[in-house]
């Protein structure tokens, strides 16, 4: 509200402001105008003056009647030099009043009078009669006396009239200026009654409100005993479905291994069948039963993959973990080994970028953290760019960050979640969707994180976070299970 009422005074200062000026420029403009206005007036009365029959015409004829006196002479001189001036003058003026203003007639009439008062010493030591000497030197001047007349009544009529619009448009001005004043300061007076109108509206409310707390707080002691009882039901009701929950999710991870366990023997077996019977058959099949061997095949090998990776995943999260510090460099080395023949095969590029960190994590599942991003890298490359991999890593005062980061096909931001979900795929390619749920476990064996930053066509990078000085013991699952590929503890 005070910041309204402010942009309001600011205004009304400004209109006011504003008027000031208008009242100063009208008066000055008044003032010019009327001194315009008597100016152009003298300059007619003296032009009238100087030409009429107390002037030049006057002393004319007195130098015709008199010419021993040379006075009458010079005086007709004088009165064309100065009716000259003040034609000038008129023009000059009138030319700024009703546009270009020039008194031809007039001049004509000066000229013709000042040429005859040369002509007339020579006319006169003649001695001509007065018939003779009148017909060199009169002269016509009734269109001179009419332009005067009719330019003093124009200039007249236009000047007025230009004052009245002048008053005219200053009355406008004002009014409009008169009236936004009126209107800012009933806004301003409306907003200071607003304001204390809100201001006793406001102490009413506080009044009602404090005697509804005292009514409340009575309420809330009762109510707060009944919470904390609330409370402590609810405590011991999370206890129990929270050993619910780790019971479920114990019989469940023995699910996943129970089951991917008991089906990969009858897997390898029905792949062994399969391959037999495709080489026995061999040029015997026909085109349609040979895509549907290699079909059978793909799926049997898509199986595997998926039973291989959820027996790791249920050992991960069995197992108990130990850390020990790691050198990156040497860890790292030997995954891009295992995965020499696919680096090679895609032509991809491996870098390691500055010194790196050790690492205070689990030895086994550190390697296995890498080799599914590595894996998960070359995977999803671009195929028309050449594949780099950079690994560098970052320290913080409580954590170590390893970042695997490539110039892949990328990910949109809406996806980076949901692809460390179980059997979350975004495509229709190899995989088993469980690799980076399995990195995602991992890290969360080491109370770590894993993060993601990428955008689509401008590649990935993977951040695996690992606590500094942390030593992770996971008691669930001791026991282990006794598997086909060896029972070696992580």
């Amino acid at each position: 509200m005070s910041k309204k009422i402010a942009v309001l005074t600011v205004w009304l200062l400004f209109l006011v402001f504003f008027e000031v000026l208008i009242a100063f420029g009208y008066v000055a403009k008044q003032n010019d105008m009327s001194e315009q206005r008597t100016s152009i007036y003298n300059s007619f009365i003296e032009l009238q003056n100087q030409i009429g029959y107390a002037g030049l015409i006057h002393n004319f004829k007195n130098f015709i009647l008199r010419p021993e006196n040379k006075e009458y002479q010079d005086k007709a001189i004088n009165n064309y030099l100065n009716a000259m001036v003040e034609l000038d003058k008129i023009e000059t003026i009138g030319t700024n009043i009703i546009g270009k203003l020039e008194m031809q007639h007039t001049r004509e009439m000066l000229t013709a009078y000042k040429s005859r008062l040369e002509l007339l010493p020579s006319l006169l030591g003649k001695k001509l009669g007065a018939r003779e000497l009148d017909s060199y030197v009169n002269y016509n001047d009734e269109a001179s006396h009419s332009e005067i007349k009719s330019t003093t009544a124009l200039v007249t009529i236009e000047l007025e009239s230009q004052i009245l619009d002048f008053r005219s448009r200053s009355l406008k001005s004002s009014f409009i200026i008169l009236i936004a004043l009126l209107i800012t300061v009933i806004f301003i007076i409306r907003f200071f009654f607003k304001e204390q109108q809100q201001a006793l509206q406001r102490s009413n409310a506080a009044n009602n409100e404090m005697q509804k707390q005292e009514t409340e707080m009575s309420r809330s002691q009762e109510i707060l005993v009944g919470v904390m009882q609330d409370v402590e039901r609810e405590k011991a009701q999370t206890a129990r479905v929270n050993k619910r929950l780790l019971s479920k999710n114990q019989e469940m991870e023995q699910f996943i291994y129970t089951v991917s366990h008991d089906l990969k023997s009858p897997l390898v077996t029905i792949n062994a069948f399969t391959q037999r019977l495709f080489v026995e058959l061999g040029e015997t099949l026909t085109e349609k039963q040979t895509y549907r061997f290699n079909r059978i095949i793909e799926n049997i090998n898509n199986m595997e993959t998926l039973l291989v990776d959820l027996l790791d995943l249920s050992r991960i999260v069995q197992k108990a973990v130990t850390n020990s510090m790691i050198n990156v460099k040497t860890t790292v080395s030997e995954q891009i080994d295992a995965l020499e023949s696919s680096i090679s095969q895609n032509n991809a590029t491996i870098r390691f970028v500055g010194n790196l960190h050790m690492i205070n994590a689990n030895p086994r599942l550190f390697s296995e953290a890498v080799l599914n991003v590595l894996s998960n890298a070359i995977k999803y490359r671009e195929p028309t760019r050449k594949l780099f991999i950079d690994i560098f890593t970052t320290q913080a005062p409580t954590s170590t960050t390893i970042h695997i980061k490539d110039n892949g096909i990328g990910l949109d931001p809406k996806y980076h979640e949901l692809i460390f979900e179980i059997f979350e795929r975004l495509s229709t390619g190899e995989g088993s969707g469980v690799g980076l749920t399995i990195v995602k476990t991992i890290m969360q064996k080491h109370k770590g994180q894993v993060t993601l930053e990428s955008k689509l066509d401008q590649g990935c990078c993977f951040s695996l976070t690992f606590p500094n000085n942390q030593e992770i013991e996971d008691k669930e699952g001791e026991e282990g299970e006794e598997g086909e590929e060896g029972e070696e503890g992580i």
